[in-house]
This record gives structure tokens, C-alpha cells and sequence, in this order.
């Protein structure tokens, strides 16, 4: 597979690294100690036996879906076929059983770029990880289980083990082989121990596939049972056709080539058009060396797509038919006339495979033991039902959703308990902990201005040590410096499996505070926390919690400059509530469509200057899309000690972006606040898949209300109007608001919605 990313190229040709050659040495890479079986005799019988050769190519590769719609529309069998990268993974459904027209539907659809992802789906990520992700929604994670370093893959492995899983889930036992398959099959894999190629003819087939597509610094490398690491086979045979001859005794080789763009001045000049060409170099070689043992090349002229145009599967997929009927002077000869077709396809399918029978086992390999109790608790409510990639896959959701492991599965066929009774299967989990850690480090830049004259800028670190005390528990501290400084540490406690738990937590936290008059800024006052307390409660799936909170505070409110009227308090208070969470959004940022409900019932007491007092917080956002690239959402936040005296540190705060926009930032203080939110977005630019949703047009109005005993209530409304990016870095706003009372303002933020 071919690509521009910088990360790919960097790795291969700044590091040393060696682009081989056709003369690469190659072994068989066995899955499994089953012994090779006879490969099947061609049908019609006394025909030359034809193979097929597919080259990676990244989003190229959908050209091979349109050659094999042509060979089939014009009888041309493929009795063997192989394959690399895109391509292996084109070989493998045709070789399984898929027709040309399948295929078509399902690069068409919606689970390709669902293996494109830069982290864990949103929704599939556990309570706590949608904590992180909407904390810091810009976050580096850097893995520091053996000194310090970022992942090794740019994007997650979560997404594509799923969809390999799931479309090769017929042929996912430990001992397959092949050559049993409708069409046998060969793939390419290189091996980062012994730098040499590799060949797969047995076990998983979506274990081959996923090492024939782990393009370098894009897909994590998969590590086999003997411990060696193997990526993309591009790098070594990007068109596997010599097995086509030496392992499947191919008669006649049939290879397709996607011909990119020739090189022009303009790759030339960058950094990484220049190591773009270096390493395409390495890989025409071997391509050109692989031609040359082919009887037949179908080229495709693809030169005006690049390798991750993933949203161009119908032309990439014509041009594959138009380069097959360019070549059908050379294709033609080996068609079968009509009564050969159908004793071809007839073999054919006769070699498909049925599911895997009745779910008895489930047996774990990898992992600490309560991971292990996790999916083996989780898959009962499968055992004694038929094998389903669904059920399979929800089984493994919950012991995933922590980030803590990836988690795959093979299966594997149990004695018949009968001679007449249909084999049973079980299920082979695969555990491996996510690269470098835990523990991790969550890293990520936080930024707003505004015309006001305020800016504040911070850097979030938070520190998690996943697996401490055992499965689920974990520990986290966190840390927010720059305008603040706010340190944060908790030790979340899993009692059981169902969810309960315990945590203990504090907080420092050290911060300036503006107080603002007719929009002037006429005192700034100094605030210093110590925090204690513990949470008890529930965890419900992963978008649910309920617990019990209760916390004493240690506080000191002085003055740094000007003049408010307000005076120095220093001393305590305690607060103790019922919290309840429900977080059903598709991501954590910009969420096309989705509910979240915070609330909180509680007092606080024994706080200084300030009497006993009732204490609701109350926070409520839902998003609905609208069309394809519109989003219509509202919200309303409400804190309130109803109406009693409340001294000013303890007392809640409006202002600023998304919180009364045109106002100052934390501009009014009040011991009861209403808002209210209503928006509209519009997508006006796409990112490419994986990397972001896109740029929005924004339109919004928010109402607020104050109110405090010692201050008449102030109502404010405004309308806000801009651009908002949701990127890897976090989302990035821009905007201009306008209120009443002549607020005006311009600002822009970095990471968080403030």
C-alpha cells in the first residue's frame, strides 16, 4: 500500500531502513501446525490453471473490484489468487466467496471508513475514557510503560480488526487452510525481525489480511505466535506473483498494476514529495521485477488518484473495468464458454464455508486474569446460540471500551457430540495491551481570548495507571497549568463487575479571579482551594452513572488589586450530593446527534460566611442532524442554592464563550444562574476520514440569568455568529457575539468548549 504520510516515510527512509527488492528471501508464515492440504483440480478438468494477482495501493486497490466484475461478466475463471495490502484484502473476499457486485456494496458503504480512526470510537469507549476525551478532547497520549513514546500507528487497530472480524468471520478458525478455500489463496506480509517477506496459507484469514495491510506509522504491526513483528507487504512484493507459481502452481499468472501519476517537479519539492518518491522507488522495482513472471498485466491508469482517496469508490472501481476491457485482446483466450462457467462457479461455491456451529467455549489467551473473567462473563449470554460475528463482537465490547486491550478472536471446531450432529465451535480470545502502556499520559494545549482584554492559556496533563488494584480500577492525576494552576488525583476503586465502585479524590487549586462592573474590570481576587472527598456509586454500561459525592473544602478569597467592596474570607465548607450522569452522544466534541444529562441534588453546610444551604446543578445539551451536513442543537445549565446567602467564592459564574458569549468571561457571579443554548451548524469542509468532522458555520443565541441576595437579577441574550473546526487537536472556534446592554465581543478558542 502506497502513501504519502510523512510518518510512513519517515520510518522507512530516514531511519535506515532498507526498501527491498524482488530478491528478497521469503518463508511461509503457517498460523497453525495443520499440515497443508492437496490444492483442488481446476473445473473444467484439461484447462490451464489460471491465477490472479492483486497490488496494493491503498484506495487504488478498489480498481481490482472492477477488473473482476469484467473477468466475471466475460467467464474468465480464477482458479488461484494472491495478494498484497489492499490487494490482499480484495483476494481474500473474492477468494472466500464474495461476487464483484458484493464487493461493490460494501466498499460503498459505510464500514470502510469505519476502519479509518484516530482513537477508539466515541461511543464505544467506556465511561471514563468519554471523561477523558471531553476533558481533553485534544489530547497526545504518550505511553510510558517502557520509558516515554507515542504510538506506533496513526490510527487505531479497534476499527479495523472489527470489520476484518466481522467479513471473514466464516473463515476465522485456527486451522484453516487456503487451500480449502473457494478460491485458494496467498498473501504477503513483511517481517520487521527477520526482514524478510512472507506468505500466509493458513489459519484466520482476517489475521492475514490485517498483516498484509499494516502499512508502517498508519496500522500497528502484528505480532505473531513466534513473536516476530509483520507489516505491509508492499514493502517487500507489492504484486505477489511468484506464488502464484511456486506455492498455487499457477499455469497462466494474470497480474493487475494500478499505474500512479509519473513523477513531476512539484514532488520535488517538499520534504515530503522528495521521501515520497524514495519509497514509491523501492516498491516499482519489485512490482517491475513480479510483471515479468506474469503472462498477462491489466495496467490501470490511476494517475489522477492518490492512495487515500476513499471517497471515489465508484470511479476507482469503473476505472479497474475499463482497464480489463482495454486489455481483453490478452484476457479472452482463457474465457470459458457458458456450460464451463457454470461448472467452474459450481466448484466454486461448492468450497464456500458455513458459519462456525453452536458457541460452547470460550477460552482467553493473553491478559491479566480479571479481563479474562470480564469476557468470559460477558460472552454467557452467547453460549449454546448459533456463532454470530455481532454476538462475538458485543462480547468483547465492554473488556475493550477501557482502553486498556485490544482484544481479538479466532475460533476453533469441538468434537461432534454425535456422529450425525454438526461440529460445535469455540472461541480463541487474543488479548494485547494497547502500545506503551498504561500507564499514560494525556497531553493537550487549552486556549480562549477575547476582545475584553482577557486571555487565558493552559496546558492539561492528566496521568492514568490503568489495571491498579486490579481489572477496571485505575489511577488518575491530573494537572491544568499556565493562567491556573489546578492538580487533581483520584483512585477509582472497581468493587464488581457489575459497576459499583468507590474513589477517593483532592484537588489544589490555585487561580485569579476577575470581578467585572458595567463590562469594566474593577478588582482582581486571588483563590486558593484544598479539596477532599470520596464518591461512591454505580457505573452503568458506558453512558450511565449514579453515585453519592460528598467533599470539605479548605478556601482563601483575597484581594490583589482594585476595589470591590467584598471582603478576605478564608475557612471551610462541605458539600454532599446525589450525582446522576447520562452521556449518550456519538463523540465528545461536536456531536451530530446525541443526549447528555448532569445533574446534581445535594447542600452545602458549614461553609464560611455563607449560610446552610440547598444545592442544584442541572445541565441538559441535545443535537439532531439535519440533513447530511446540518446540526440543530439546544441545552440549558442551571445552578442554584434557591435564593440563600452564599459567599462569593462559593458562588457560580456566566460568561464567556458559550456561556454568554458577548460577555466577559466569568463576568457575573450570582448564587443562582440560568442558561439557555439554541444552534445551528452547518458543515461547509470535510477532513479526510479518521483525521476529523469537518469545518462549521455557526449560528447561536443564548439568554442568561443571575441573580444573587445581595444584587437585583440581570438578564442577558445574545446572538453569536463564526466558524468551528472539529480537528485532531481539539475544536477551534472563532466568533463574533453581540448582546444587550452594548456587549460586544470577538473570541476565539483552543481544545475545550469553554
Amino acid at each position: 500500500m502506497r502513501c504519502t504520510l510523512t510518518a510512513i516515510l519517515l520510518t522507512t527512509v530516514l531511519s535506515g531502513g532498507t526498501v527491498w527488492s524482488q530478491q528478497t528471501s521469503f518463508a511461509e508464515k503457517p498460523l497453525s501446525p495443520a499440515a497443508e492440504s492437496q490444492l483442488p483440480p481446476v473445473t473444467p478438468a484439461g484447462r490451464p490453471t489460471v491465477g490472479l494477482a492483486l497490488e496494493g495501493g491503498g484506495a487504488l486497490g478498489f480498481a481490482h473490484v472492477g477488473v473482476l466484475r469484467w473477468m466475471e461478466e466475460h467467464r474468465i475463471p480464477v482458479d488461484r489468487i494472491s495478494g498484497t495490502s489492499m490487494g490482499a484484502l480484495v483476494a481474500a473476499l473474492y477468494a472466500s466467496g464474495r461476487t464483484p457486485a458484493q464487493m461493490r456494496e460494501l466498499s460503498l458503504s459505510n464500514a470502510i471508513s469505519s476502519v479509518f480512526t484516530l482513537e477508539t470510537p466515541y461511543a464505544a469507549a467506556s465511561f471514563r475514557r468519554r471523561q477523558d476525551r471531553r476533558d481533553i478532547p485534544q489530547m497526545l497520549t504518550i505511553g510510558l510503560r517502557s520509558g516515554y513514546g507515542l504510538r506506533n500507528a496513526l490510527l487505531t487497530d479497534s476499527g479495523l480488526n472489527q470489520f476484518l472480524s466481522r467479513e471473514f468471520f466464516n473463515y476465522s478458525n485456527i486451522d484453516l487452510d487456503f487451500n480449502q478455500l473457494p478460491i485458494p489463496f496467498r498473501c504477503v506480509a513483511t517481517d520487521l525481525t527477520t526482514l524478510n517477506g512472507v506468505t500466509f496459507r493458513s489459519g484466520p484469514l482476517s489475521t492475514a489480511v490485517r498483516a498484509s495491510v499494516s502499512l508502517p506509522g498508519v496500522f500497528s504491526p502484528v505480532k505473531d505466535k513466534t513473536g516476530d513483528y509483520l507489516v505491509d507487504g508492499g514493502i517487500v512484493e507489492n504484486l505477489p506473483t511468484a506464488v502464484l507459481r511456486d506455492q498455487l502452481g499457477a499455469d497462466v499468472v494474470i497480474a493487475v498494476h494500478l499505474e500512479t501519476a509519473k513523477i513531476s517537479a512539484s514532488d520535488t519539492g517538499s520534504i515530503v514529495g522528495v521521501l515520497d518518491r524514495a519509497f514509491s522507488a523501492g516498491i516499482e522495482l519489485n512490482e517491475k521485477a513480479s510483471m515479468k513472471l506474469a503472462n498477462v498485466v491489466v495496467d490501470v491508469p490511476l494517475g489522477n488518484y492518490s492512495t487515500t482517496d476513499y471517497d471515489k469508490v465508484a470511479p476507482l472501481i469503473e476505472a479497474g473495468y475499463q482497464a480489463a476491457e482495454q486489455s481483453k485482446t490478452a484476457l479472452l483466450p482463457y474465457a470459458l464458454d457458458e456450460p464451463g462457467w457454470q461448472a467452474y462457479l459450481a466448484a466454486r461455491n461448492g468450497r464456500r464455508f458455513a458459519s462456525p456451529g453452536v458457541l460452547r467455549q470460550v477460552r482467553v489467551d493473553g491478559g491479566e486474569p480479571g479481563a479474562a473473567r470480564e469476557v468470559v462473563r460477558d460472552m454467557q449470554s452467547a453460549i449454546g446460540l448459533p456463532s454470530t460475528p455481532h454476538a462475538l463482537d458485543e462480547g468483547l465490547r465492554n473488556v475493550q471500551a477501557d482502553g486498556e486491550y485490544e482484544a481479538t478472536y479466532e475460533t476453533f471446531t469441538l468434537p461432534r457430540s454425535t456422529a450425525s450432529a454438526p461440529p460445535d465451535a469455540g472461541i480463541l480470545v487474543r488479548f494485547q495491551r494497547q502500545q506503551g502502556g498504561p500507564p499514560f499520559l494525556l497531553v493537550g494545549p487549552e486556549a480562549v481570548g477575547t476582545t475584553s482584554n482577557v486571555t487565558r492559556g493552559q496546558l492539561a496533563l492528566r496521568f492514568i495507571d490503568q489495571g491498579l488494584g486490579g481489572f477496571g480500577s485505575e489511577l488518575r492525576v491530573g494537572a491544568r497549568v499556565g493562567y491556573l494552576v489546578d492538580l487533581t488525583t483520584e483512585y477509582y476503586r472497581l468493587l464488581s463487575p457489575s459497576g459499583y465502585f468507590v474513589q477517593p479524590d483532592a484537588r489544589i487549586l490555585r487561580q485569579p479571579v476577575y470581578i467585572w462592573a458595567n463590562q469594566k474590570r474593577i478588582a482582581e481576587r486571588f483563590q486558593q482551594n484544598l479539596e477532599a472527598g470520596v464518591e461512591a456509586g454505580r457505573t452503568i454500561g458506558n453512558s450511565m452513572q449514579v453515585s453519592a459525592q460528598w467533599h470539605a473544602l479548605d478556601t482563601r478569597w483575597s484581594l490583589r488589586t482594585g476595589d470591590d467592596g467584598g471582603s478576605y474570607i478564608s475557612g471551610t465548607a462541605q458539600t454532599g450530593v446525589m450525582r446522576f450522569v447520562l452521556d449518550r452522544a456519538s463523540t465528545g466534541s461536536i456531536s451530530p446527534a446525541g443526549l447528555r444529562i448532569s445533574a446534581a441534588f445535594g447542600a452545602i453546610y458549614h461553609a464560611v460566611g455563607s449560610e446552610n444551604a440547598p444545592l442544584a446543578r442541572l445541565s441538559f445539551s441535545h443535537t439532531h442532524p439535519w440533513g447530511e451536513n446540518n446540526i440543530l442543537g439546544i441545552g440549558w445549565d442551571i445552578n442554584s442554592y434557591l435564593r440563600r446567602r452564599v459567599a462569593e467564592p462559593f458562588q457560580f459564574t456566566l460568561g464567556g464563550p458559550m456561556r454568554l458569549s458577548a460577555s466577559s468571561i466569568d463576568e457575573f457571579r450570582g448564587t443562582d444562574t440560568a442558561l439557555a443554548r439554541a444552534g445551528y451548524m452547518h458543515r461547509i469542509a470535510a477532513l479526510p476520514t479518521g483525521l476529523g468532522q469537518g469545518l462549521y458555520a455557526v449560528i447561536g443565541y443564548e439568554a442568561g440569568e443571575i441573580w444573587s441576595p445581595d444584587r437585583k437579577a440581570i438578564l442577558r441574550q445574545d446572538g453569536t455568529t463564526g466558524l468551528m473546526a472539529a480537528t485532531p487537536l481539539g475544536i477551534v472556534t472563532i466568533g463574533v457575539s453581540i448582546g444587550d446592554a452594548g456587549h460586544r465581543k470577538v473570541f476565539f478558542t483552543i481544545g475545550r468548549w469553554f
